[in-house]
């Protein structure tokens, strides 16, 4: 069972909630993010022109809108959270989320087979390595009531630096078969500068947190995919490579829109059937 958070930990987490809502429903994100970094993509072989440019980004408003929108949802569990299938799934939110991101991925899991599948909520203003060590009594609760002897994890943004931090340093390597990354910011990223909380001294690049994952070698029994794309705006894909990983690129698809994208959850569904 996940732990129970503090009333200031709820009041804080309504607030970053409140704040991340307000720059969606005003335009500021996804317009500056994707202004500021409009001169990165036009040097980006990889990446789409100006006018595929202004369709990502209008993409990833209505994304960011309709996220913002369920987000009271969170309250309840994930489709196929009671479902018995090929292996327990936990699905890990990013900065400032809730499990109702993985609504559409849910389903998608659950249609291919996998199961049960588990949002886990965590307090992103606290470090990684204790939302790192969560997760991992979380994974072993799963594998020892599913009678599962290994679980997957998908994580979306800081979810997947969480992820990383315990197949890597927290001792989860092999209880967790694979590991699949959504637009994480494995090497850090300038953009968790626009946060506030402990997020951003851990996830800014060259921060010790970020300088101890990028020492710790591969792990040897978890597979790791990592997903990211061109259109990122918040974390480009210099910034989500990981040594050692299989990489997954897409060239029009925007941080948000990680979440919700038919192509994008194909992949993830490959990978966690490899």
């Amino acid at each position: 069972m996940q732990a129970r958070h503090p009333a200031r930990h709820l009041l804080g987490r309504g607030a970053v909630a409140t704040a991340a809502d307000l720059a969606t429903f005003t335009g500021l994100y996804p317009a500056l993010a994707h202004v500021v970094a409009a001169r990165s993509r036009a040097r980006d072989p990889g990446g789409a022109g100006a006018v595929g440019a202004l369709g990502t980004i209008s993409r990833e408003w209505v994304t960011a809108a309709a996220l913002a929108t369920l987000r009271p949802t969170g309250i309840f569990g994930l489709p196929g959270q009671r479902q018995a299938g090929r292996r327990p799934v936990v699905l890990v939110h990013g900065y400032a989320m809730n499990r109702t991101n993985f609504v559409l991925l849910a389903l998608r899991l659950r249609r291919a087979g996998w199961g049960p599948i588990i949002g886990f909520e965590y307090w992103t203003l606290g470090s990684v390595a204790r939302a790192a060590s969560q997760l991992g009594a979380l994974v072993d609760q799963l594998r020892a009531t599913h009678q599962a002897a290994q679980v997957d994890v998908v994580g979306h943004s800081m979810g997947g630096v969480v992820g990383r931090y315990l197949v890597s340093l927290g001792g989860g390597d092999g209880a967790v078969r694979t590991l699949v990354t959504l637009g994480s910011p494995h090497r850090g990223t300038d953009a968790a500068l626009l946060g506030f909380g402990r997020p951003i001294r851990e996830l800014a690049p060259a921060s010790p947190l970020i300088q101890r994952l990028s020492a710790a070698p591969p792990p040897g029994q978890t597979h790791l995919t990592v997903i990211y794309s061109h259109a990122d705006a918040l974390v480009p894909p210099s910034a989500a490579r990981v040594e050692g990983a299989e990489h997954v690129a897409f060239a029009d698809v925007a941080h948000l829109g990680l979440l919700v994208d038919g192509r994008v959850a194909a992949a993830v569904i490959a990978a966690l059937g490899r």
